[in-house]
């Protein structure tokens, strides 16, 4: 039993536009973010999605939905079902805060050195590293460690192997931590280190025990 993932990040927000850290945390689509998810819809048009299925956040909701909106299957699923398991990272007390002054914070506490921006963060750091001094780092105790990103990130991917049937396609809208860590789990830790696109599509093939990646963070093949 095998099935297809297109796993799509959700289209630009504002704080997507001022740079700041959006994990569970919600802002509107730009103008620009509802095109990605329009662009995103026209690039998946010929696909015809057995399931539909985005994070319960807005920003992931509202791109299912443009993206459904185009789709050349009169049939077409318009509402997506909400999966909370498939959230952002959640940052606790930096939900908001500029990359800059995050990866300021992070740099003294782990005494890392010439870090200038979050991705010179994860250039230095692994993926659970850097998700464990987030959550180190919060003097709240609310954001995620990696052992709690993955604990819920591990149930969502068991309820799609359950839920979904040999050769079907799915399609999943969620956010560019959440894939990049993804993709560096199950193919490789480069893929931790690219910039994710607004509106980009991320195949996999799924099976009851591996997940293979085809496509990585693109915005421009047409299905």
């Amino acid at each position: 039993m095998s099935f297809n993932l297109y796993l799509v990040r959700h289209g630009e927000t504002y704080l997507n536009k001022y740079d700041r850290m959006q994990g569970w945390s919600d802002a509107p689509l730009t103008d620009k973010g509802i095109q990605d998810g329009q662009a995103a819809g026209k690039r998946l048009a010929n696909i015809k999605f057995n399931h539909v299925y985005s994070s319960d956040l807005t920003r992931a909701v509202e791109t299912a939905k443009y993206i459904m909106h185009e789709n050349n299957d009169h049939d077409a699923i318009q509402v997506p079902v909400t999966l909370p398991e498939f959230r952002e990272e959640f940052f606790g007390s930096f939900e908001g805060l500029h990359g800059v002054d995050l990866a300021a914070q992070i740099q003294t506490q782990e005494d890392l050195h010439d870090i200038k921006a979050y991705g010179d963060l994860m250039a230095q750091l692994s993926q659970d590293e850097l998700m464990d001094a987030i959550a180190k780092a919060d003097s709240y105790h609310d954001a995620e460690n990696a052992e709690q990103f993955w604990a819920r990130l591990e149930r969502g991917l068991k309820f799609l192997r359950e839920h979904v049937q040999d050769g079907e396609n799915v399609l999943v809208v969620a956010h560019g931590t959440l894939i990049r860590n993804l993709s560096g789990k199950y193919a490789g830790r480069e893929y931790t280190l690219s910039s994710m696109y607004n509106g980009s599509v991320s195949k996999w093939t799924m099976d009851a025990k591996s997940m293979e990646l085809e496509v990585f963070n693109d915005i421009e093949k047409v299905w």
